[in-house]
């Protein structure tokens, strides 16, 4: 009899997702988007190439799929939140998913640029951006009246800032920087206008 322990199992289902998931953001930290492969991705995950194409038709499906899995939504804000308090969390969270994506995973898909990432971008776009703009859009109604030109300015400024720090490739906004956004532009400018 011997003492050694039971082979591992194949993973399969979730366990089985999660692993190959892991290995492509694992990957885009490491080698970026242009230089992953699905023979790499099977690999890390402990799995072999057939299990991937099963799941994905192809590498920007497969990656799609990931990061959509690792995008947390946009934080909902209380009714009562102050304006200053809302603008500072959502702020928060876009440089948080921007920056503490587990390796840079988006950073290496916006730098890969061309045709076949643009699906990329639109799914960080509509999953996180837009619903964050959204958000902010509501926060402001609820404590300014300004024109509708002048509301989108302001929805778009602070997350327009956040994402070009992020593609133009510094390092991820410190609090104080987010701070500085929102308390020597964003709320100046709502105060003229309100």
């Amino acid at each position: 009899m011997s003492d050694s322990p039971h082979p591992p199992t194949r993973r399969r289902g979730e366990a089985l997702r999660r692993a190959i998931f892991d290995a492509v953001v694992e990957q885009l930290g490491t080698v970026g988007y242009a230089k992953l492969s699905t023979n790499s991705v099977a690999a890390a995950a402990g799995t072999g190439k057939a299990a991937l194409y099963r799941r994905w038709s192809n590498k920007e499906e497969l990656v799609r799929e990931a990061l959509k899995d690792l995008l947390p939504p946009p934080p909902e804000i209380e009714p009562g939140t102050p304006l200053r308090e809302g603008l500072l969390e959502l702020l928060r969270y876009l440089n948080q998913t921007l920056f503490d994506s587990k390796g840079a995973a988006f950073q290496a898909v916006a730098a890969a640029g061309g045709g076949e990432t643009e699906k990329l971008r639109v799914l960080f776009h509509e999953t996180v951006t837009v619903p964050c703009q959204e958000r902010i859009a509501e926060l402001v109604r609820r404590h300014a009246s300004v024109p509708e030109s002048q509301e989108r300015l302001i929805v778009m400024t602070g997350p327009a800032m956040l994402m070009y720090h992020c593609l133009s490739g510094q390092p991820k906004s410190t609090d104080h920087q987010v701070e500085n956004i929102v308390d020597e532009l964003l709320l100046p400018y709502l105060r003229e206008r309100s």
